[in-house]
C-alpha cells in the first residue's frame, strides 16, 4: 500500500524537526513519500534544512506555501501533493516509531471497509511522560456523549485519500482554534466511525508552543469553538 506522510513545518526547531524527518525516513514500510510543506519559513536554518534533506533523500518532497494562512490551510496544500493510498499525519516535532507507517498497511488491509485511524501517543517532556488511552471505536453518538472532546490524536493518524477528498479537507478553521476536532466531527458527521489503534506508535513532544498545550488554547474562544463543534454532533 503507496503511504503518504504529511508533514507541515513552521517555525519548528531544526534539532526537533531532524528528529522527526529521521522517524519518518527510517521506517519499515517499502513503499512511501515524505511531503513535507514548508509553511512560509522564513527561519534560515530551517530552509537550509528542508533543502537539504529533500536533495539526500527521493522520498522527501518539499513544498513551499508562499503564504501562511494557519495550518488548516497548510494541510490541504499538502494532501494537493499526496498521491498515495493513505495519508499518514505527523508533527515536525514528534518521533513515529519504526513501524508507524507497517502499522497502519496491516490495519487498512485487514480492514478495507474503515477509512480513518489513530494511534496512541506517549507525550514527554523534560520532566515525566504519559500515554494516552483513547477508545478503539468512536462513532457519533458516543463522541456525543463524552465528556471531552480529546478521542484519538492528530499525530501519527491515517486516512484514506480518498475519504479525505470526499470531504473536501480541513476545515477553514482559524490557525489558533482545533482544525484537528474539527476533522473529526466532519468525519463522523458525515458517516464514518473512526477507530484507533491499541499500540502507542508516536512520542509527542510537550513543550510551551505546543498546538495543544499553548496558553491561546485556553482562551475562551478555544472553548466556544470546541463547543460550537460538538453542537454539530446532535444536529
Amino acid at each position: 500500500m503507496k503511504i503518504n506522510v504529511l508533514m507541515p513545518v513552521l517555525a519548528t526547531p531544526v534539532q526537533w524537526l531532524k528528529q522527526a524527518v529521521e522517524s519518518v525516513i527510517y521506517q519499515d514500510h517499502p513503499n512511501f513519500n515524505l511531503i513535507i510543506v514548508d509553511d512560509n519559513n522564513t527561519v534560515g536554518p530551517i530552509t537550509e534544512f528542508l533543502s537539504d534533506i529533500s536533495n539526500q533523500h527521493e522520498l522527501i518532497r518539499v513544498v513551499r506555501k508562499d503564504a501562511n494562512e494557519g495550518i488548516a490551510s497548510a494541510l490541504n496544500f499538502g494532501i494537493r501533493h499526496c498521491h498515495g493510498d493513505l495519508i499518514v499525519r505527523m508533527d515536525a516535532d514528534d518521533i513515529a516509531h519504526a513501524d508507524l507507517l507497517k502499522s497502519h498497511d496491516k490495519y487498512f488491509s485487514l480492514h478495507p471497509d474503515r477509512h480513518i485511524c489513530g494511534v496512541q501517543i506517549r507525550l514527554f517532556n523534560e520532566q515525566r511522560q504519559w500515554v494516552s488511552n483513547h477508545p478503539l471505536q468512536i462513532t457519533r453518538s458516543l463522541a456525543s456523549l463524552m465528556p471531552g472532546h480529546w478521542f484519538v490524536n492528530h499525530p501519527g493518524i491515517a486516512y484514506r485519500h480518498s475519504a479525505i477528498n470526499s470531504l473536501g479537507g480541513y476545515n477553514d478553521t482559524p490557525s489558533t482554534l482545533a482544525e484537528d476536532y474539527s476533522l473529526w466531527v466532519k468525519f463522523l458527521v458525515s458517516g464514518y466511525t473512526i477507530y484507533n489503534m491499541e499500540e502507542v506508535l508516536i512520542n509527542y513532544r510537550v513543550h510551551p508552543k505546543s498546538f495543544s498545550f499553548a496558553p491561546d488554547r485556553k482562551a475562551p474562544e478555544w472553548h466556544d469553538f470546541l463547543t460550537a463543534q460538538k453542537k454539530l454532533l446532535d444536529e
